[in-house]
C-alpha cells in the first residue's frame, strides 16, 4: 500500500497466514489448557485444615528448607562443572570423544531411578564404603543431606552439560581465534570472549538442570530415605503424605512446588532475557 508521499510500504503485520496460525495454534492451546486445569485441580483441592497443618508442622518447614538448600547446591555445582566440560566437548577433539559424549548423555535417558540405584550400588563396595564412612562413622552421604545433593548433582549434571556445550556450538570459533591472534592467552579468550557470549545459554541450562534436580523422588528415597527433619524434602513429603491418607496436606506441598517452581523459573528466565538485551 502507499503512504501520504505516494511510497510503497509493507503493512506493519502481514494479514495473510492467519488461518495457518491459527491451525496450527490448536496444539498449543490444547497442552496449555490441560495443564492449566491440572495445575488448577491441585489449588481447588486444598483445603483451610491441610493448609494449617502444614503451615504448624516444623517438619514441613525444614523439608521445605532443605529442598531449596539442595536444589540450589547441586544446581551451582552442576553449572560449575558443565561449563569446562561442555568447553571441551564443544571445542575439542580427542580419543574416545564419542564415548564419553555417551556417558555423559545416560543420566538424561536412563531412568533416574536406575542411576540412585547404580549410586546405592557404588555405596556398597568397598572405595564406596570408605568414602561415606571412612572420614566421618555416621557416614557422608548415605542418609545424609549430602547424598541429596549427590544424586541430584549426577542427575542434573547431565543436562546443564548438554545445553552449555549447544551454547559453544553455536558460539563462532572465530571470535576465539582473533583475540588470539591480537595476543590474548587461551585463558584470557575463554573468559573475556568465549564465556559472556553463552550467558543465555548458562542461563538456560542453570534452568533445566534446576527443574529436572527439584522434583526428583526416586534416587533420593534409594540414597537418602525420608527421615522427617533429616532427609525428607518435599517430592517425598508428598509421598509420606499421600502413604497414610493426608491427600489434602500433600496437595498443599505439591501447590508450593508449583509457585516455588514458576517463581524460579520465570525469574531465571527474565535474567535470560536481560543477558540477551545486554
Amino acid at each position: 500500500m502507499k503512504n501520504k508521499n505516494n511510497i510503497y510500504v509493507l503493512p506493519s503485520r502481514p494479514h495473510y497466514g492467519r488461518s495457518f496460525e491459527l491451525a496450527t495454534s490448536l496444539p498449543l492451546i490444547g497442552y496449555a489448557v490441560i495443564i492449566a486445569v491440572l495445575v488448577g485441580g491441585v489449588f481447588a483441592g486444598i483445603t483451610g485444615d491441610a493448609l494449617k497443618i502444614a503451615a504448624t508442622d516444623p517438619a514441613m518447614r525444614q523439608a521445605v528448607l532443605l529442598s531449596l538448600v539442595t536444589s540450589v547446591a547441586s544446581t551451582a555445582l552442576a553449572v560449575v562443572m558443565a561449563i569446562p566440560s561442555g568447553y571441551i566437548l564443544s571445542r575439542c577433539d580427542f580419543r574416545g570423544k564419542a564415548f564419553v559424549d555417551t556417558l555423559v548423555d545416560l543420566p538424561i535417558v536412563l531412568p533416574p531411578l536406575v542411576m540412585g540405584l547404580a549410586v546405592l550400588i557404588f555405596f556398597n563396595t568397598g572405595l564406596g564404603r570408605w568414602l561415606d564412612r571412612g572420614i566421618w562413622p555416621n557416614g557422608i552421604f548415605v542418609y545424609q543431606p549430602l547424598g541429596i545433593v549427590l544424586v541430584q548433582f549426577i542427575i542434573g549434571g547431565a543436562y546443564a552439560i548438554r545445553v552449555i556445550k549447544s551454547g559453544f556450538d553455536a558460539q563462532d570459533s572465530g571470535l576465539r581465534d582473533i583475540a588470539l591472534t591480537l595476543g590474548a592467552k587461551r585463558r584470557q579468550a575463554f573468559f573475556k570472549v568465549e564465556l559472556p557470549n553463552i550467558i543465555p545459554s548458562l542461563v538456560a541450562g542453570a534452568v533445566i538442570a534446576w527443574a529436572r534436580i527439584f522434583g526428583l523422588f526416586g534416587p533420593v528415597l534409594l540414597i537418602a530415605g525420608t527421615m522427617r527433619g533429616r532427609t525428607e524434602i518435599m517430592p517425598t513429603t508428598i509421598f509420606l503424605e499421600t502413604s497414610i491418607g493426608r491427600i489434602e496436606v500433600a496437595l498443599v506441598v505439591g501447590a508450593l512446588m508449583i509457585l516455588i517452581s514458576g517463581s524460579i523459573l520465570m525469574l531465571l528466565k527474565r535474567l535470560g532475557r536481560m543477558e540477551d538485551v545486554r
